[in-house]
Formats: structure tokens, sequence, C-alpha cells
């Protein structure tokens, strides 16, 4: 995490499962995912549906249901860096996100003293 917060890191290669996407919206870092497996292809198609980073495919299934290499790869993995770095709206609503979750964090105080206050101390 602590790569992921220092000024100088301008986005995050990742494989993308929860705690990776979780841990780059805190940091308000954008992703360029290489799903793999199991929530990895959700979380990368929801990165780029909320515009906070691209995702590249490094195999895939062929009509058969067997895996394929991508050979296009190196340049779908080109074109995805370029457009992150050449490319500020990234970096906009990534931290459009980042505000939503530490905004958010109040709501949980508010819950917890709620609840507290109904159960008792």
């Amino acid at each position: 995490m602590h790569i992921l917060v220092h000024p100088n890191t301008k986005f995050f290669i990742s494989h993308c499962d929860q705690d990776s996407l979780t841990e780059a919206i805190y940091a308000g870092v954008p992703l360029i995912c290489i799903p793999n497996s199991g929530d990895q292809f959700y979380n990368s198609s929801l990165v780029e549906h909320l515009g906070i980073g691209k995702y590249v495919l490094l195999t895939f299934k062929d009509e058969k249901g067997n895996d394929q290499r991508n050979e296009n790869f190196k340049a779908d993995f080109r074109k995805a860096l370029n457009e992150l770095i050449q490319n500020v709206k990234y970096v906009e609503a990534i931290n459009e996100r980042r505000k939503e979750i530490l905004d958010n964090l109040g709501a949980k105080n508010t819950f917890l003293q709620k609840i507290s206050s109904v159960i008792g101390d």
C-alpha cells in the first residue's frame, strides 16, 4: 500500500482481484488490469465501466472453451498504457470514486452509533 500512495505512482498494473481494486481506489491510482481467473474478469470490466482504468486480456476462451493466448497482448498493453499516461480522465475518475468512499466512512460511524444506542453500550 505504501507504494500505491506514493506521489510518483501513476498507475497500477494488477490482475485486479477485489483487494487490489480496493487498494487502487483508496490510493487514487488508475489501473491496468490483466485478469487471470475468478472475479478478476468482472472487476476488470467494472474498472473500464467506471473509467478508472483499462483492462487487457492475456488469454481468452475460444469457441470450444480452451484457453488461447492473446497474440495482440503487447500491442493491447501498449495502447492501454499510453491511454492512461496521456489522458487525465482516469485520474479524475478514480479520485471521484476515492472521494465517494472516504466521504461514506461517516455513514458507517452513524450506523454503528445508532445500533449502539438501540442495544445499549
